[in-house]
């Protein structure tokens, strides 16, 4: 009984030992540099050379994929030919046969261990940045993952390390072709690489400069409105059209509907600058138009002349075409292809003597692109003057006496003549009825009248002269 009883207890001892002996998966790795496939590398302390090593891999279910013998297995590893790690991770266990009178088959290994797979997410076009994503290695504990990436035919470098499973790699080259790995570093101090994916970076189409401007400024009194062009087929994020007024932006208003070759815009400030600008993906400017202006008349008159002065608009080589209406009529062209700023009009060679309203506006030309001012008007300064003698003899030469009128309407008028005792000699309600040195069907002496004139316009002024004529009889 006692000598059945040591057997059993041999035995068990040896089944014990036997298990110790079971192999443990170490870690797994993609071989990255020729077979793409997978390869498994465990520890184990054999009992006998005779022992083997079943591999198994997960495909909804464990599945044996080979075996290795302890003979052969000089580095206890095995390289999965049907494995696919750069489509998906894959997962491994392992199990031991050790043969009698030492063991039998060990159970599968629970702890069982996933390759990290790669794989690229978001790509940031602003930032030439790569977000990657991979799954996380089972099996043993992570210190960190260390990303490594090449332009194609280069070699690898490090990124950076993370104890993430992301990582965004900062600026890249544009239109380039990469290839980006991670390694899992394990608290062991093995290393377990993914699989290797390729990129090509974003190279944006840059904006044709030649197609993008301000063409058309019109001033609609204080109210701007701009005529723009683009270029539809860049990669951009948007237009900008900036509003500045003494360096400091006042607006900036963004534009993503390319449906147009051409977009209108509505600005509320006639003094400021206005630019347009291409935005790439950050949104920052990289190509911006020269500052233009609208145009903004100022104009003062006399009874002589107008004096008109204007900003420049779209360039220092632009030209000028003044237009006028007088008394509400069409506009005309009173001058053109002029390049100062300022003009002179004389009213008598815009209009005759009686018109009294006069609107200006002017179009600045550079090339194709056009700009228009807003209207100003201003009303030619009434005048009358009387002169100082006539001689009504007959002869057809200042022959009578009364106001002479610029530019004024008239709408209530009185004219009076008096002799040296205040006696009136010529009463007139119109500046048509002139004194003809007459009273009261005679001529009069000579020497001097005194007059007195008063005239309401049809602008509400009203003039009023005192003075004396002398009559002369040559």
């Amino acid at each position: 009984m006692r000598r059945l009883l040591a057997i059993l207890l041999l035995l068990a001892a040896n089944q014990l030992f036997a298990q110790s002996q079971y192999a443990d998966i170490e870690y797994i790795s993609v071989d990255t540099t020729s077979t793409r496939r997978v390869v498994i590398h465990w520890n184990v302390t054999p009992v006998t050379d005779s022992q083997s090593y079943k591999i198994y891999r997960w495909d909804s279910q464990w599945n044996e994929i080979g075996s290795v013998d302890e003979f052969s297995s000089v580095n206890r590893s095995f390289t999965d030919a049907t494995s696919h790690p750069f489509d998906h991770s894959e997962r491994y266990t392992i199990s031991t046969t050790i043969p009698e009178p030492y063991g039998n088959d060990s159970p599968l290994n629970d702890k069982w261990h996933q390759t990290v797979f790669l794989q690229s997410g978001d790509y940031d076009k602003c930032r030439n940045s790569l977000t990657l994503n991979w799954s996380a290695y089972v099996g043993t504990s992570v210190a960190n993952y260390t990303v490594y990436g090449r332009k194609i035919g280069q070699p690898y470098i490090e990124f950076g390390s993370t104890a993430d499973t992301t990582f965004a790699t900062g600026k890249l080259e544009e239109g380039t072709d990469y290839n980006f790995m991670v390694v899992a570093n394990l608290q062991n101090g093995l290393k377990s690489l993914s699989n290797i994916i390729s990129y090509t970076t974003f190279k944006p189409q840059l904006p044709d400069q030649s197609l993008i401007g301000i063409d058309t400024i019109v001033n609609r009194q204080g109210a701007v409105e701009l005529h723009c062009r683009i270029d539809v087929d860049a990669d951009l994020q948007g237009y900008s059209i900036q509003q500045f007024s003494d360096g400091q932006k006042l607006s900036d208003s963004q534009i993503t509907d390319f449906s147009q070759l051409t977009f209108f815009f509505n600005a509320d400030n006639a003094k400021a600058a206005y630019t347009l600008s291409a935005l790439n993906y950050c949104g920052e400017p990289i190509f911006t138009t020269s500052d233009v202006y609208p145009i903004v008349i100022e104009a003062n008159a006399n009874a002589e002349s107008m004096q008109v002065q204007w900003n420049h608009s779209l360039s220092n080589s632009e030209q000028y075409t003044v237009f006028c209406s007088v008394d509400g009529g069409a506009g005309k062209i009173v001058a053109t292809d002029l390049t100062d700023t300022s003009i002179e009009l004389n009213f008598n060679e815009i209009a005759d003597d009686r018109a009294q309203n006069f609107c200006i506006r002017v179009e600045a030309a550079d090339g194709t692109r056009l700009s228009q001012s807003n209207m100003v008007c201003v009303e030619r300064q009434a005048d009358m003057w009387l002169p100082t003698a006539f001689t009504p003899n007959g002869d057809g030469l200042n022959d009578d006496f009364g106001p002479v009128v610029k530019s004024a309407q008239i709408v209530d008028f009185e004219f009076i003549v008096y002799d040296r005792y205040g006696g009136r000699v010529f009463v007139s309600s119109s500046p048509d009825n002139r004194w003809d040195g007459t009273h009261s069907g005679k001529q009069v002496a000579e020497g001097g009248y005194l007059y007195y004139l008063k005239a309401k316009l049809q602008n509400g002024q009203t003039i009023e002269r005192k003075g004396s004529v002398n009559v002369v009889y040559p």
